[in-house]
């Protein structure tokens, strides 16, 4: 029988898909399909109504002639436009099949050209959201590349056989067209995915079932690659053995008295920041980046394509081209994800849209210790873990209850880097899964009985708690669980997971049910696998490296229909840490963006991620494998920094508050802004030496200390800048809404004293130094609205229209960075605060009089209150902060801010641990 979506994403064809399209769509359908409930296929249109996507930007070094566009008509498109014929009937709308379109162009444009003789090597990265679609990017990229005559094409996955069969399967249905393990075992394989659409199949050397054995090439028939009319596919793990297999196959390849093969070769490395960066020194690299380079080598003409949403590492190899190595020399581009995608910021940032999610881990330390080893004893679940569990249970219930297209339904659970610990937790899952099961299906159905079973009663709070608006009634859930239920399986996701127990949603696909899972691993979890139906996720890992933490966030991506469902169970320091990452991923798009409009090549990239202030903890360790002291140059430029860790003192913040009474007194009366107090043109050496009174920690970036002069490099810079837009400041203090800052006075514009209202923040205790410092709530001070001070209307509505204008921007708010690109001057922003107790979000203070300044959200992580820490615990009733904005400025060798660090200062200001330095893959016992 046809399937009414596929059948109405035909009718929808080329056309934008409207309100008034979708109902004529439906109209059509229940005339096609009578007989159908046609509820569930009218959401998955809804979803997709007014759905827009971009095309993405770069930098490029110009070395390449843009020759796609010369070929464009004259080349048959044959495996580029069965794949898009195959997205569309998955789902894609025409704005995705469109930026797709010209997103693979452009990228195709910087690869080289097939059609020139002469060698040529082009080595490029593609940068793109965790879970946004990298995978349909690429599989049209090498659609596009076979067209155009790459001949040979590797796609390098991650370093787990999970991951590389689920690529492999992609594969298999947007290029290959036919099932790979029916092709090596040499079987009369029908058509699937895009194979429908055409006749041309590719050859393959991989396999759903098999990376690339010895014996695989049996399928090619004993005919060279040079004689080979369609292009040849593998789809390869990054390890030695299947690699160095290639080589020696690539090398018996050969004619003989000749050194490279004569064939365009096209690599995809997928994730190409995990194993493919070198990690040791440049005249011994390690195994995996080694063999890359000597693939390329193999071969005339050669396109290295890296894609990752964490580009940190890559940006970090060295640009040499006499090291061979595998910078991005001749392009980055950055991929935007369409309009439904829920990212970092999304959920972490304040007032992001989804920021509901998050539900607070507050009391699974006893039982997943920080430093736990492999032979951790898990006797017991945290109370936090069999909630999520339960959830997880309710969400499937519910979302059979809505007819979801759909059926596979995942749980994540990451709590421990070790095999063996995520072993125990799963016996410990499967009991408590099993005994909820087993309650479920005898005792819930009765409308009676259930109430007087504590597992049973628990899980009518957790749906009154999550769950009270989902359409559905107590009754209606209670009396669908165990049917959705039932099927529930809890797997260990590894290095060393039996082949029955891998997630294997492909087999389970025409199945009622789906593949149903609660999936605990650890790193196999957090590179590039895809959990189908992703719903509820428990995440409990303390790592604090950009790069691994993003990847750990499975949970990004595409929930139609069900992301109102979704949770994520998260400490608050976790919860900060994303919040950060999600701005500084931010700002290195935003810097490509701003790198694209002025034509600028990769290098200048290169050097504006190793100048930027929030990388210094993502690459001390990276930059220091070679010494025990490096020096790391910082750009300031466009750039704001704050003190989110304060001392946790009444003595110092006392102290704190007297100097800076001493510098505004000092400064005259000041003017007003709305509820801002501002004082313009402040020598810079004013406010250098000011910040050298102030008691800052280390544990804020930006002002670590030099580790030979001990000095702060940051005020050095503010005291002598060599840039003259630096040389005058403006300070301001804005107004809060808590109680007065008794410590705290200036004089204001009529003349007379004034005592500001202290900004109300809450705080967690920081893991770091003890408990001398906290850290405010998501590492957060100031908000959006202190950038703009002093910038007229019309400057203020400019950027607001400059960003809305952005399809990719749409119900996201204005960052602050935006407004700081136009300001003239340096802004130093002082800010008094004082400590809370967590509470919801308010419009009134204490008193019940309406703030005077636009009320942040005051953000309570869970819903039980816990997750910020107590206001008995914190010693001052005043906190200064500050909050450093610099204007953009033109940058030269001496206007950057040098850093002198090593591992051991590093290690003890406790911004990484000694086990940071580990390698986890290199652990027998690590998965």
């Amino acid at each position: 029988m046809s399937d009414p979506f596929v059948t109405a994403m035909g009718i929808i064809g080329a056309r934008d898909l409207t309100e008034e399209l979708l109902a004529e769509i439906i109209s059509k359908l229940r005339m096609l399909f009578s007989d159908m409930d046609l509820e569930p296929t009218r959401k998955l249109l809804e979803a997709r109504v007014g759905l827009t996507m971009s095309a993405g930007e770069g930098l490029t070094s110009g070395d390449i002639e843009p020759w796609v566009d010369d070929v464009k008509a004259s080349t048959q498109w044959i495996y580029w436009e069965s794949y898009k014929k195959q997205l569309q009937s998955q789902g894609f709308t025409s704005p995705l099949l469109r930026a797709t379109d010209d997103d693979t162009d452009n990228i195709l444009t910087e690869c080289g050209n097939p059609a020139i003789k002469e060698p040529w090597r082009v080595q490029g990265l593609v940068m793109g959201d965790v879970q946004s679609g990298k995978t349909a990017n690429y599989c049209g990229l090498v659609c596009k590349a076979a067209d155009a005559g790459y001949k040979v094409i590797v796609l390098l996955t991650g370093m787990i056989e999970e991951l590389r069969s689920q690529s492999q399967e992609r594969l298999d249905e947007g290029f290959v067209g036919q099932d790979s393990n029916d092709i090596i075992e040499g079987l009369r394989a029908g058509v699937i995915g895009a194979g429908r659409y055409r006749e041309s199949i590719p050859n393959v050397l991989t396999s759903v079932n098999s990376d690339f054995l010895t014996g695989n090439q049996k399928s090619l028939k004993g005919i060279p690659l040079q004689n080979l009319s369609e292009p040849v596919l593998l789809v390869m793990k990054k390890n030695v053995t299947p690699l160095k297999r290639l080589l020696a196959f690539l090398k018996d390849q050969m004619r003989h008295g000749t050194k490279h093969l004569d064939l365009p070769l096209l690599i995809i490395d997928d994730e190409a920041d995990n194993a493919s960066v070198n990690a040791k020194k440049d005249e011994n690299p390690a195994a995996i980046n080694k063999l890359i380079r000597e693939l390329i080598e193999q071969f005339k003409r050669a396109s290295y394509v890296g894609y990752t949403a964490t580009p940190f590492a890559n940006i970090f190899i060295n640009p040499d081209p006499e090291r061979n190595d595998l910078f991005p020399n001749n392009f980055i581009y950055s991929l935007k994800a369409p309009t439904n995608y829920i990212g970092a910021a999304s959920v972490f940032s304040e007032g992001g849209n989804h920021s509901g999610q998050l539900v607070e881990i507050d009391d699974a330390e006893s039982a997943f210790p920080k430093k736990h080893g492999k032979n951790l004893d898990v006797v017991d679940l945290p109370n936090s873990l069999e909630d999520a569990i339960g959830v997880f249970l309710l969400s499937c219930a519910i979302r059979d209850l809505r007819n979801e297209p759909l059926k596979h339904r995942s749980m994540l659970v990451n709590v421990s880097r070790f095999t063996q610990v995520q072993s125990a937790v799963a016996e410990r899952v499967r009991i408590n899964l099993y005994a909820l099961q087993t309650e479920i299906k005898q005792y819930m159905a009765a409308d009676a009985i259930w109430q007087r079973h504590a597992a049973l009663a628990r899980l009518h709070e957790l749906y009154a708690e999550h769950y009270e608006e989902c359409g559905f009634s107590w009754g209606d859930v209670r009396k669908k669980l165990f049917d959705s239920v039932a099927s529930i399986k809890v797997l260990t996701i590894n290095q060393q997971t039996e082949s029955e127990d891998k997630l294997n949603y492909r087999k389970y696909r025409n199945t009622e049910k789906g593949r149903r899972v609660i999936a605990i691993g650890g790193l196999t979890l957090s590179r590039g696998l895809t959990l189908e139906g992703l719903c509820v996720s428990y995440f409990y890992r303390h790592s604090k490296a950009y790069d691994t933490l993003l990847q750990m966030g499975r949970w990004f991506g595409y929930r139609p229909g069900y992301e109102d469902l979704c949770r994520i169970w998260m400490t608050a320091e976790a919860q900060g840490w994303f919040a950060l990452i999600a701005d500084v991923v931010s700002e290195l798009r935003f810097d490509i963006r701003h790198m694209h409009t002025n034509r600028l090549p990769p290098i200048k990239f290169g050097m504006r991620v190793r100048s930027h202030p929030d990388t210094l903890l993502v690459t001390a360790k990276n930059k220091m494998r070679n010494s025990d002291e490096v020096e790391i140059p910082t750009s300031f430029s466009g750039r704001g920094t704050e003190t989110s860790s304060l001392a946790n003192s009444s003595l110092i913040q006392k102290q704190q508050a007297i100097i800076t009474s001493e510098l505004l007194t000092s400064l005259g009366p000041a003017s007003s802004i709305g509820n801002r107090h501002i004082w313009r043109n402040v020598p810079c050496s004013t406010v250098a030496a000011y910040l050298q009174k102030l008691e800052i920690s280390p544990l804020n970036q930006s002002f670590m200390h030099d580790a030979e002069t001990k000095e702060q490099p940051l005020i050095e810079f503010i005291r002598v800048p060599d840039v003259q837009a630096l040389e005058h400041w403006d300070i301001c203090v804005p107004q809060g809404q808590g109680s007065l800052a008794e410590d705290l006075s200036f004089i204001g514009a009529g003349g007379h004293v004034v005592q500001v209202k202290k900004r109300e923040r809450q705080f967690e205790r920081s893991r770091r130094l003890g408990s001398t410092y906290i850290t405010t709530n998501r590492q957060r001070v100031g908000d959006i609205f202190d950038e703009k001070v002093d910038l007229d209307f019309d400057e203020v509505k400019a950027v607001e229209l400059e960003w809305e204008a952005d399809p990719a921007n749409r119900g996201k708010r204005v960052p602050g960075r935006a407004f700081r690109a136009r300001r003239v001057r340096p802004l130093l922003t002082i800010h008094p605060i004082e400590p809370v107790d967590p509470r919801s979000n308010r419009t009134k203070n204490e008193k019940g009089i309406h703030s005077p300044e636009p009320v942040e959200p005051t953000i309570t992580n869970s819903k039980n209150g816990k997750s910020i820490l107590p206001r008995s615990k914190i010693e001052p009733d005043l906190l200064i902060a500050i909050s450093l904005s610099f204007p953009e400025f033109e940058e030269t060798e001496k206007s950057s801010v040098t850093y002198r660090i090593n591992k051991v200062y590093l290690q003890n200001i406790g911004l990484i641990d000694k086990e940071d330095d580990e390698n986890e893959d290199s652990d027998e016992n690590l998965d």
